[in-house]
């Protein structure tokens, strides 16, 4: 399915550095090459990196409200699910409106509307108000939003940067998202800390007006109006090509059977560090840096890499070796060996799921990349899904054994998948 890029669609880059030309072979301009040369993503970056930053301390928070007003466990999964489902059910319809409607006018209407929730949800918190059923509705509709805003961000990228520089620009936005998983959630834990949980909300909305004005002032190519066709149809037209091609079926079931087998026991960092380690409250926050700071490198090491041939045979040995690394973390008896073999899970698993996305972008045209990304974001859903079984088989065999047997299938069900789909060595 070939277009022509038209120049509504060609890249914004800075006058003084011609399109494709790198800003250094080597080192650290390099690594952040996309950053340094192109404006418009530069911005685009750092409007990414306030909403994430708002989005993780959102999480926490609802999180820390949830059990503080329940005392239940169980009743903090169901919100995490609440906002994970919306990946499932709105990212498909959200990709026929990001091909529909200009790009950086959807991501501005999202961005604005996310504000617009924090500010509504950290009123009803400080009033006093807030019922269990709030937060429900809360990550709900939060997580409707991230299903259009993540792919927004995503789809816009190819038009600010050019072919040669893609794997940068995305590896860079991954690193970027995996940073704010570090910081987010301190952030609003301090700001809980200190001041209060409703307080934590309003930070949130003040990261996301950042992001706002930022996208509002930058000049970006206008995008959208590549759907001709409308309702169901247009809707399937993401599936029907992934389906089609035995390239793109393969990266995306490549990202979608370690989401749903794998990335659960996320969900799970506080059962470790309460039953499992010993570690308390303050050894999950190590926990979780842990994994966000490989995740940093994995995404930087992308960002620094070369393209060429052989990329689907790197990702798909990374792919292995992070559900391998997940049972030595699952095996870890104490938190000093735990905390390196985090490291490096988080390390492999941002490496191949930037990989993979940067691979699917190079490979589909710009009329079609809002659905195939809305398609895409259906991995995101699959993560708090996947928690429902591994939860239930944590209740029978333990959390260790439970998180071991998903590794041991993602890696199962992976070998099968190169068995059958060799497209993905030619890559």
């Amino acid at each position: 399915m070939a277009t022509t890029r038209t120049e509504a669609n060609a890249p914004v880059v800075d006058s003084a550095r011609p399109v494709g030309v790198r800003a250094t072979s080597h080192g650290f301009r390099r690594t952040f090459e996309a950053l340094f040369a192109f404006r418009a993503f530069r911005r685009l970056w750092f409007a990414a990196l306030a909403a994430s930053l708002g989005q993780w301390m959102q999480s926490t928070a609802l999180g820390w409200i949830a059990f503080d007003l329940t005392d239940s466990k169980s009743f903090v999964g169901f919100v995490a699910f609440m906002a994970g489902l919306p990946f499932l059910v709105v990212s498909i319809p959200g990709g026929v409106l990001i091909d529909r409607f200009d790009r950086s006018k959807v991501l501005l209407v999202c961005q604005g509307c996310a504000a617009t929730l924090a500010v509504i949800v950290a009123i009803d918190v400080i009033a006093g108000w807030v019922e269990p059923w709030h937060l429900l509705i809360a990550g709900f509709a939060n997580g409707s939003l991230l299903a259009i805003l993540n792919p927004s961000q995503q789809s816009l990228v190819p038009a600010l940067v050019p072919r040669a520089s893609m794997t940068n620009a995305i590896g860079l936005m991954g690193a970027g998202s995996n940073m704010t998983r570090v910081v987010g959630p301190s952030l609003a834990g301090a700001v809980i800390g200190f001041f209060g949980n409703g307080e934590a909300f309003l930070l949130q909305a003040l990261s996301l007006l950042g992001a706002f004005c930022l996208v509002a002032t930058t000049r970006f190519p206008v995008s959208g109006s590549a759907v001709r066709s409308g309702g169901m149809r247009a809707m399937l037209d993401g599936i029907r090509l992934l389906a089609r091609h035995d390239d793109l079926r393969g990266l995306f079931l490549l990202a979608a059977i370690p989401c749903f087998c794998v990335f659960p026991y996320i969900s799970f960092l506080a059962v470790y560090a309460k039953d499992e380690l010993d570690i308390g409250a303050q050894g999950l926050g190590l926990l979780m840096a842990a994994s966000g700071i490989g995740a940093v490198v994995g995404g930087l090491l992308v960002a620094s890499a070369k393209q060429g041939k052989g990329v689907g045979r790197t990702i798909l040995k990374t792919t292995i070796a992070y559900s391998v690394a997940i049972i030595a973390f699952a095996a870890s008896p104490t938190i000093w060996i735990a905390l390196p073999v985090l490291v490096v899970a988080g390390l492999l698993g941002s490496y191949f799921m930037s990989s993979n996305n940067a691979l699917i972008q190079l490979r589909i045209t710009d009329d079609v990349r809002g659905r195939v990304m809305g398609v895409y974001m259906l991995t995101w859903g699959l993560m708090p899904l996947g928690a429902l079984p591994m939860g239930l088989a944590a209740e029978f065999l333990g959390i260790r054994l439970a998180t071991a047997c998903g590794a041991v299938l993602s890696i199962t069900l992976i070998s099968l998948l190169a068995y059958r789909n060799r497209s993905i060595f030619g890559l």
